[in-house]
């Protein structure tokens, strides 16, 4: 399958924004437990902004690509008229941890600052998700 081919999506908005909650809560998870490496509670907080972004793609019936960049789904959601927070603007940054942080290489190990902003960055995406999501089905979840 090509990663930026755009096919029909299954699930509903709030099926997808479940699966946004579910990564920001490891991710969560992940950052409070020492064992677990920095890097993988980056790759979750990533998970769940992309998710998030795509739920409300679902919502809107706007087609997406398989793809991890979040630039590009952000770029996406502007090109459709879909307003974005300040804060929500901000999750290209994350995009990097959706590959490279999950497998050892030539990158600096991810610090605990670095996963505490990953988190305040996933949690503002799924907050406007949620939100919009809210708005558009009168109430619900």
């Amino acid at each position: 399958m090509n990663p930026e081919t755009s096919a029909p999506t299954p699930g509903s908005p709030l099926q997808w924004l479940e699966f946004a909650e579910s990564d920001l809560r490891l991710a969560e998870v992940a950052a409070a437990d020492p064992l677990v490496r920095r890097e993988q509670g980056c790759f979750h907080a990533q998970q769940a902004a992309e998710k998030a972004i795509k739920a409300v793609f679902v919502l809107r019936n706007v087609a997406f690509p398989h793809t991890h960049n979040i630039e590009h789904l952000l770029a996406l959601a502007e090109r459709n008229g879909i307003p974005l927070r300040a804060g929500v603007r901000e999750a290209g940054v994350l995009t990097p941890y959706a590959v490279e942080a999950r497998y050892p290489g030539p990158w600096a190990p991810v610090s605990d600052s670095e996963l505490q902003e990953a988190l305040r960055i996933a949690r503002e995406v799924v907050d406007w998700a949620k939100a919009t999501i809210r708005q558009a089905l009168g109430g619900e979840k």
